[in-house]
């Protein structure tokens, strides 16, 4: 009895035991996480086996991962677009294989180590002619809907204007048949796919490589934030550990190392970097050699130019000495000329003065016999005194203009500025010459513009430079008229005198307005003249603002003309 006891205590234990252990088995079985999983036909990254199994480099990543932090994965498989949308509506907990963007990262939580970097590369059928992004101009090019590379593509070029047609397709395997049946031009994927893809599909990858990108877990905005942490972690761990599945699993899917997997472009970018390195140092050695040369040249150079730089101080100073002794020199004979020229001045006013009071008393004492007073004188003593009286005369004119020309030199003309009328000065100038015209029998022609009224200015000066024009025209004019025409242009009174002299040559027309020049000078002339009529009339003119000029025509005539200010349409 005691044995049989004994045998079923033994039993009631191990049946306890084993009760015991399968409860603790189901607890955990029971309490194991379970992480939901998208997953999309883009193998090597991620994709579904024909047995309904998942597989891919993410895939090998995730279930280590999981084997670690106790997770029960739950793998929903899809359409890459219905993966996003599940994702969205937290119907999943992870999608692989997720390129992080800015605008994604509004829609979904990304951890911080990434699982692969990858970029997209254009393929297409062989002999295309594609090569290049330009070849792509009008083309058809096929593309995952909702992937990272369509929008990476309207970003990259779309400002090349190439007009390329995108169409989406559901999966990355349909895309690469629609290229194969010629319904587009050219596919674009990642770089993982086209690889593993290219001989199968019948296509050749091009030279278009474009938006490197890098990979992620994401998860939705209101999913479990230890999810990702933890995948940071082991993630990191993995990328440390040389023998660790992460490095076992690319190696297995991609057969490459994963520290040499770089594209042609890149080794050869790598290469052209590394021979413009050789060349810089190069470069540089050869430039040091010729700064080197040319500093001893500088250097040579440097101590010549101060040899010459020294040289020609002592010679600067040696100029400035002999300039000095010359400025010494020029005040002295400035001082002189100055003194001369006031001795001139005071010579010429004394002379003046003394000449014209004498020949104003010959002048009046023979009109005075002229008129008999003084009694009566027979034919030749009035031919007699009236030649006395015309020489009395000019001598007189030449002494004024004389002293006229002087102080115009000296700067003692005083021009005035007051009001008075134009016209009324051309007739008192025209009625004084007219007995001279008449002497000639000329026509005395007088044509003033209505508008030629009341200005501001020097009446006498005006007066003076028009009767040395009216004479000199009369005098030189031995038939024919003699014409004064005043007009108004621009705020100018215009004041010409035209004859139908001689004319003068084009040659002699400078000579005019210098003083004591005149255009007949044989010891014969047949007009008289001091030569400083026009001379003293330019200076005037000038004085007062306004320009002489002269056109003349041998043989036809002669046209002086003078300008003046019109002081009322300024003040207006």
């Amino acid at each position: 009895m005691h044995r049989s006891h004994i045998i079923m205590g033994r039993r009631i234990f191990v049946t306890i035991c084993v009760f015991l252990m399968y409860v603790l088995l189901c607890q955990s079985t029971w309490s194991a996480r379970l992480v939901r999983v998208g997953t999309y036909q883009n193998p090597p990254k991620v994709s579904m086996s024909e047995s309904g199994k998942a597989e891919g480099i993410f895939i090998d990543v995730l279930e280590a991962i999981a084997a670690d932090e106790g997770w029960k994965l739950e793998y929903v498989p899809g359409t890459w677009a219905q993966g996003l949308d599940r994702l969205s509506a937290g119907k999943i907990d992870l999608m692989p294989d997720v390129a992080f963007t800015e605008p994604r990262k509004i829609l979904y939580t990304f951890h911080k180590e990434p699982v692969l970097s990858d970029w997209f590369q254009i393929y297409a059928r062989p002999k295309s002619g594609i090569r290049s992004i330009l070849d792509l101009k009008g083309k058809r090019v096929s593309v995952l809907n909702r992937s990272i590379q369509q929008e990476a593509f309207d970003k990259s070029f779309s400002a090349f204007d190439l007009d390329i047609k995108l169409k989406s397709y559901p999966t990355l395997d349909s895309a690469f048949s629609a290229v194969k049946r010629g319904d587009v031009d050219a596919v674009v994927a990642n770089r993982f796919y086209g690889v593993s893809h290219l001989r199968a599909s019948g296509l050749e990858d091009t030279a278009v490589i474009f938006y490197p990108t890098r990979l992620f877990f994401a998860s939705p905005k209101s999913g479990d934030p230890t999810i990702l942490y933890a995948i940071d972690n082991r993630l990191s761990s993995m990328k440390k550990d040389r023998n660790s599945v992460y490095y076992h699993s690319i190696e297995h899917w991609t057969s490459e190392e994963i520290e040499y997997a770089m594209p042609l472009w890149l080794k050869l970018t790598a290469l052209i970097a590394v021979l413009l390195m050789l060349f810089t140092a190069y470069f540089n050695i050869a430039l040091r050699h010729q700064v080197s040369i040319q500093t001893h040249e500088l250097r040579k150079s440097l101590k010549v130019n101060e040899q010459l730089y020294d040289e020609l101080h002592q010679r600067a100073i040696m100029l400035e000495d002999r300039v000095h002794e010359r400025t010494v020199e020029l005040e002295a004979a400035r001082d002189r000329a100055e003194a001369a020229d006031r001795t001139k001045s005071a010579f010429l006013a004394t002379m003046s003065h003394e000449l014209r009071t004498p020949l104003n008393s010959i002048i009046g004492f023979t009109g005075l016999l002229l008129q008999g007073l003084a009694g009566p004188m027979n034919v030749e003593q009035c031919k007699q005194m009236g030649m006395i009286r015309a020489s009395g005369q000019h001598l007189l004119d030449l002494i004024n203009d004389v002293l006229d020309i002087s102080k115009i030199e000296a700067g003692q003309i005083e021009i005035t500025c007051v009001s008075y009328n134009l016209p009324a000065s051309i007739m008192k100038v025209v009625n004084t010459i007219t007995p001279l015209a008449d002497k000639k029998s000329l026509l005395l022609n007088v044509h003033i513009a209505p508008d030629v009224t009341d200005t501001k200015g020097d009446s006498r000066r005006v007066e003076q430079v028009l009767l040395n024009l009216l004479s000199n025209a009369v005098k030189f004019t031995d038939h024919g008229d003699v014409t004064v025409r005043v007009t108004v242009d621009a705020g100018y009174y215009s004041i010409a005198v035209t004859d139908t002299g001689p004319g003068i040559h084009q040659d002699d027309i400078r000579k005019l307005f210098q003083p004591f020049k005149q255009i007949d000078t044989g010891l014969t002339r047949q007009y008289e003249g001091t030569g400083l009529g026009l001379a003293i009339s330019k200076r005037l003119v000038e004085k007062m603002g306004g320009q002489i000029s002269v056109v003349s025509t041998p043989g036809v005539g002669s046209t002086f003309m003078f300008t003046l200010i019109n002081e009322q349409t300024i003040i207006s």
